[in-house]
């Protein structure tokens, strides 16, 4: 059985993600650098006085309003779901928009963020892609035209506040403004009654019609002023700036924080607001946009956390609002992950500000230094261990839950914000109501590091030291500061705690890199082996007789009347073949499998699969890919004579006159023949330069030798082949596994071997012989054919020389076989290279090295 040549490693897509995320953090770098360059070295004491100058009823006013503009933008949803002629709960849609909403605000591409969470809601209520596309078309447009009116009027109504930012004059602003909403009135009339699709260079965008443009329009617009209202009732009034002329400039900022792919614009959306509000006080606006930030992201994402926890709580009810959350219940893990990810970066920011002399603690000393450390080493641990959150680790899980519990008495011994420690709580909260979600076993260190988590944990890490430099600009450094404790020295201490959090995150990341992949699951023992013997004399395909080397795990169905022979490697669980077992017990395996791949954090994959379950993959939502054809050789009335079997008559009676013999040793009598076939073994690997391979393949292995009988060729007494065989008497199939020769055996020695085999199996009632996959063969050679085959067929004509895919294809069509497909079926897009990868380094692993796998 051999294995498929893998794809190549996609270095490209993985140079273009480490540009991407080094673009973003320059990006938030220099915005971030000029955002300090707006301020004296007493920036930070500026606007910490000028966020002590807003009362509590600008607060609750803003929060009032934003919250007021997220339930704006549940609006989008429930024109998108009446445009797809879909009915709905409002409930239903109220949360799934409003949790889709919250990611998309936080972690930026909010059509892709917030998409995923539609997809997985209004899926389940009956939706396809293309109309989930739909509703989140509904939003995007709705903010393109909605920012387009809004800022046309703005440049027309109020030139002036533009004007004070841009090197033009109130006219030329004025201008523009009515260039733009001329603009919005032509797209009206170019729509008509139905709609209109818009194509650039093969690709095409539908807007709808003119009365869907002007809802989502007019919806828009109330959204987007009254995000803009929540913070312009936080600017002071030196700002003097009108409201009209203010959202105007609110858009500009947004936008720029949008283009710069840095998440929430964080950085570039405030440096924006200093440079288009320059008659205001740079801390007055830095203030009220930090304000903004609580309130209009870190609020509603919290709030989020808690209707994750209200939701694995509840009973499940029949209501809307109960399918909605049984809808988003698999999406929970990742509110609570990226609540988890706020809380640890809160942690690291309080731990970076001075500590006001009114929150220190009558605390001892060492108490409070240790505090400190602990505070900032605990909110490291939140942001790396976010991503195992998202995938369901229960490690994770358990060491968030320890974290959230223990760290608000140190958070609250260092003087930190009270905010700080009633959020860690409330996360805890979140964390242990829904602890059924979070059931993946493995190790942190197991877990790959998505570019988008890597890149939000070092936009952290950056503005966290942008932050220690900003606030403590007024000090200057000496080598004293790392050394100097004291009740009020916030320098030092901020400069320990960077210290020890650039240590965690060196150490973390070192020891990710030098962790070897995943071990391999248990294997059985001999009695676990034996018991499967009656379940293998049902089977209908010898490739189940795999399941005797030993070298794979093993999964029973219920009743111990099927089984899957599976192993791991890197991010992949494998079943070698389909299940064995029969039609409804193997249906009920392959659920199984794909449920233990969802409890070990893997993809699933099926290697070399038939044709007959089909089906049920394309259930598991797996793409199935060719792998190659399988040769099987009828043997129902198999003989030598006639003329379509002149070449293999020749062949045989050359080897009977170079003295060849054939017999088929009991597995009772293969122990006393392990000295001789191992000194064949080994010399025939020492000819080939080659080692053993596993999981699709036999290795020359006692134990599992002497579990089948041999077929051996002698020659003047001694044996110069064997092979071991497989039988499957329930599919009338009979095969060959590990087969060896003496480098000094008679040209043809092989082929006589096949020939007895076949003529053995023929005469014992036997009606195919399986001679194993040929693979990348057998493809469709179509110029339209899928990518996959497209590339199989490159690699197998290109690749001839390293692997031989035509001559063993040809070896095998000498026999005059019939052809069966052979399939992987696995997770499409990018998971089928990485899996089509682990699988080969799988087959290559020499089984009798433990270490490996």
């Amino acid at each position: 059985m051999s294995a498929p040549s893998a794809t190549p490693d996609s270095k490209t897509a993985g140079w273009r993600r480490l540009a991407a995320v080094i673009v973003t953090l320059a990006i938030m770098g220099l915005a971030l650098h000029a955002l300090a360059g707006q301020f004296d070295e007493h920036g930070y004491h500026q606007v910490r006085v000028a966020l002590q100058g807003l009362d509590w009823q600008q607060l609750v006013l803003a929060t009032v309003l934003g919250m007021a503009s997220y339930a704006c933008l549940i609006g989008f949803d429930a024109i998108g779901l009446r445009l797809a002629r879909h009915r709905l709960p409002a409930s239903r849609v109220g949360i799934t928009a409003f949790l889709a909403h919250t990611a998309g605000q936080t972690l930026g591409f909010a059509a892709l963020t917030g998409g995923a969470i539609r997809v997985r809601s209004y899926g389940r209520a009956g939706l396809n892609l293309t109309e989930v596309g739909q509703v989140v078309l509904m939003s995007t447009l709705g903010f393109v035209f909605g920012a387009r009116l809004l800022l046309g009027l703005a440049l027309w109504l109020e030139p002036a506040a533009a004007a004070r930012a841009l090197p033009l004059t109130a006219t030329h602003i004025r201008v523009l403004g009515i260039g733009l909403l001329l603009l919005f009135v032509l797209i009206l009339v170019l729509l008509g009654r139905d709609g209109r699709s818009l194509g650039w260079r093969g690709h095409h965008i539908w807007l709808p019609d003119r009365r869907t443009v002007l809802e989502i329009t007019a919806l828009s617009v109330v959204e987007l002023c009254l995000a803009s209202a929540a913070l312009y009732v936080l600017l002071p009034a030196q700002a003097q700036t009108g409201f009209i002329g203010f959202v105007g400039l609110f858009l500009v900022a947004v936008v720029a924080g949008l283009l710069s792919t840095v998440p929430a614009g964080l950085g570039v959306f405030e440096w924006s607001l200093l440079k288009l509000l320059p008659q205001a006080a740079p801390a007055s606006v830095l203030a009220a946009a930090v304000a903004y930030r609580v309130s209009y992201y870190l609020l509603p994402l919290l709030l989020a956390a808690v209707l994750a926890a209200v939701a694995s709580v509840r009973r499940p009810l029949r209501s809307g609002a109960g399918a909605a959350w049984t809808a988003l219940r698999p999406w929970l893990p990742q509110i609570i992950a990226l609540a988890v990810f706020a809380v640890g970066a809160l942690l690291l920011i309080d731990g970076t500000l001075p500590v006001p002399r009114h929150r220190v603690l009558p605390a001892p000393l060492p108490l409070v230094e240790t505090s400190h450390l602990l505070g900032s080493l605990g909110g490291v641990a939140l942001l790396l261990i976010g991503q195992g959150l998202q995938r369901r680790s229960h490690a994770a899980w358990l060491i968030a839950l320890v974290l959230c519990v223990g760290l608000p008495v140190p958070a609250w011994l260092r003087g930190g914000h009270a905010l700080v420690a009633l959020t860690l709580p409330l996360v805890a909260i979140a964390l242990w109501a829904a602890r059924r979600e979070f059931y993946r076993q493995g190790a942190l260190l197991d877990e790959a590091w998505s570019w988008p988590w890597l890149r939000n944990v070092a936009l952290v890490l950056v503005a966290t030291v942008w932050l220690l430099f900003f606030v403590y600009s007024h000090v200057e450094y000496q080598n004293e500061l790392w050394w100097q404790f004291a009740t009020s020295g916030n320098a030092p201490r901020a400069l320990r705690a960077l210290l020890l959090v650039s240590l965690v995150v060196i150490v973390f990341g070192l020891a990710r890199l030098l962790h070897s992949t995943r071990g391999p699951l248990p294997v059985p023992d001999d009695e676990t082996l034996e018991r499967l013997r009656p379940v293998l004399a049902q089977a209908h395909d010898t490739q189940a007789c795999l399941a005797m080397t030993g070298d794979k795990a093993i999964l029973s169905s219920e009743h111990g009347d099927g089984f899957v022979m599976m192993q791991r490697y890197g991010g992949s669980l494998v079943s070698m073949g389909d299940p064995v077992g029969p039609p409804e017990v193997v249906r009920g395996l392959i659920w199984k499998f794909r449920e233990e791949a969802d409890r070990l954090g893997l993809r699933p994959v099926f290697y070399q699969t038939g044709e007959q379950h089909w089906q049920t993959y394309l259930d598991l939502g797996l793409t199935l890919v060719k792998l190659g054809e399988e040769a099987m050789v009828p043997l129902t009335d198999f003989s030598l004579s006639g003329s379509s079997r002149a070449d293999l008559r020749q062949a045989w009676n050359r080897g009977k006159r170079s003295g060849l013999s054939f017999r088929i040793a009991d597995a009772a009598e293969v122990q006393g023949l392990l000295p001789e076939l191992g000194a064949i073994s080994d010399g025939w690997l020492e000819e080939k330069a080659g080692e053993e391979k596993g999981f699709s393949l036999g290795s020359f292995d006692a134990a599992y030798l002497c579990r089948f009988p041999v077929a051996l060729v002698e020659s003047e007494g001694r044996i110069v082949a064997f092979a071991n065989v497989w039988q499957a008497p329930a599919g009338h199939e009979l095969s060959v596994d590990l087969m060896r020769h003496r480098p000094d055996a008679p040209k043809g020695t092989m082929d006589f071997l096949f020939i007895e085999l076949f003529l053995w199996g023929a005469a014992n009632g036997y009606t195919r012989f399986s001679l194993g996959m040929a693979p990348l063969t057998g493809l469709a050679e179509h110029r339209l054919a899928g990518r996959w085959n497209r590339f199989a067929n490159l690699v197998a004509r290109h690749g001839e020389r390293f692997y031989g895919f035509g001559g063993l294809r040809r070896f095998k069509s000498k026999f005059a076989p019939d052809w069966r497909p052979r399939y992987l079926a696995a997770p499409g897009g990018m998971h089928l290279p990485a899996a089509l990868l682990d699988v080969t380094r799988l087959i290559s692993l020499d089984p009798r090295r433990k270490d490996t796998a």
